[in-house]
């Protein structure tokens, strides 16, 4: 069991270039990547301060143009500090900019200021923090200014002015274009490292997944024994989530709080953790450790099987030449049938006949298993073997999750006795083996029929 990694689906260049185009325009000032807007405006503002500080050095303090140079310096100062210590709005920054520009300009000369070039300069700088609104804003916040300078002296609007204009308005449009084409550049490198970090996680999952499965395959394929295996997929399963997991019956209660894996022929699997805090790697490491128990399971089941068969034949083999040798019948056969029963882990074996009266009666029980009480037959027992002993076929019921099997034993032909036997008897190589051991007793029974009758006579 392999984790499959999940692809999307590929989209046109058409529909990425549109979906990144909106993706750059809502995403927020405060991620944007490298904040290159920030320290231009910090420092457009500490080149307008110098140059308001030396024309109010230049100036006296009587002049005419000193109340507007103290106005400028006093906004592009607190602009700076605003922009430096708090999160003041952008628009709020962008116009104290153009206020202190228009003052400078307005102070310096007026449509012939040679201040004027601090327009296109305020659309540059503004173009540098990635953000189409700022930019447009600069540049009509420019264009303003220039507008109101022809307004405010149109004495001396001359061809500076117009020349300022005209190279404004190109700065703009190349300030536009160039902030759009940075943003989407700056939001294909940031899906990009997005991706590359999201396929980084992916194969990193996937290696650990399949390093999960590894060793879920090597430590459950050398469990020699269900404790082993009872053993094993505890630990793995506490390796994988690195939570407590223990294993409970499968009839339990399920709790909601716990994450829980049924593992045929072992238990229930609990891990003490909840389905949302897994990740889907180790949620499919729990799955491939589940199914992989299981399988392991019903391995060392067959494993067990073939040797309680092996055993058994063993058993039965040794049983037939005691049977044919053995002077005293009775001893011999409740030997045989003891040692067969402990072969194939059977709870007991009773050889069931009439009796005088015709009436079905225990001839012998063999006890299979050394733990427990001494095996008893109830009436039912009695009514199933009557049964088979009237129709010749082969009887298999379910008790208490044990297995019934009554078989009927020929002597000369006809059903004269009842082999019965409790536990795992359910599988079709467990009643061909008792059933030869019924020939065998059959063949014993038969072989002494004669000799009684000579000794009668």
């Amino acid at each position: 069991m392999f984790i499959p990694l999940q692809h999307k689906e590929a989209i046109s260049s058409g529909d990425a270039e549109l979906s990144q185009e909106h993706r750059a325009r809502r995403l927020p000032r405060e991620r944007r990547e490298p904040r290159f807007g920030d320290y231009s405006a910090a420092l457009f503002r500490i080149v307008l301060l110098l140059i308001c500080s030396v024309e109010l050095i230049l100036y006296n303090v009587s002049h005419p143009a000193a109340p507007m140079l103290s106005l400028a310096l006093a906004i592009a100062l607190s602009a700076l500090v605003a922009g430096l210590i708090s999160a003041a709005p952008w628009w709020t920054l962008l116009v104290a900019d153009g206020v202190a520009i228009g003052a400078l300009v307005l102070a310096t000369g007026g449509a012939t200021s040679p201040m004027l070039v601090l327009a296109p300069a305020l659309v540059i700088q503004s173009s540098l923090s990635v953000e189409e609104r700022d930019t447009f804003a600069s540049a009509g916040i420019g264009a303003l200014i220039v507008l109101l300078i022809a307004a405010l002296d149109p004495a001396r609007t001359g061809n500076l002015l117009i020349e300022i204009a005209a190279v404004h308005v190109i700065v703009s449009i190349a300030a536009v274009w160039g902030a759009r084409q940075a943003r989407l550049a700056l939001t294909r490198l940031h899906d990009d490292l997005a991706l590359r970090t999201r396929l980084d996680q992916d194969r990193d999952e996937a290696r650990r997944a399949l390093e999960w499965q590894r060793q879920n395959l090597a430590l459950l394929s050398a469990c020699a024994s269900l404790d082993d295996l009872t053993r094993c997929a505890i630990e793995r399963a506490a390796a994988i989530t690195g939570a407590s997991a223990s294993l409970e019956d499968a009839q339990a209660p399920v709790s909601f709080a716990r994450h829980t894996l049924d593992i045929p022929g072992v238990g229930r699997l609990v891990v003490r953790c909840t389905l949302a805090e897994l990740s889907r790697a180790q949620r499919d490491a729990l799955e491939h450790l589940a199914a992989t128990a299981a399988q392991r399971a019903i391995a060392l089941q067959s494993i067990a099987m073939l040797e309680r068969h092996r055993h058994a034949l063993m058993a039965l083999w040794e049983g037939a030449g005691m049977l044919r040798a053995a002077p005293d019948l009775n001893a011999t056969l409740l030997d045989v049938c003891q040692r067969i029963a402990a072969a194939l882990d059977m709870d007991w074996m009773a050889l069931i006949g009439p009796d005088e009266r015709q009436t079905p009666a225990p001839l012998l029980i063999a006890r299979g298993r050394e733990q427990g009480s001494s095996p008893r037959l109830q009436p039912a027992h009695f009514r199933l073997a009557a049964e088979v002993l009237r129709s010749g076929r082969l009887l298999v019921r379910v008790e208490q999750k044990r297995t019934l099997a009554f078989l009927p034993v020929r002597v000369a032909g006809e059903p004269s006795l009842v082999l019965a036997a409790r536990g795992a008897v359910d599988d079709a190589a467990v009643q061909a083996l008792l059933l030869l051991l019924g020939d065998l007793i059959g063949e014993r029974l038969m072989s002494c029929a004669p000799s009684e009758e000579r000794h009668h006579h």
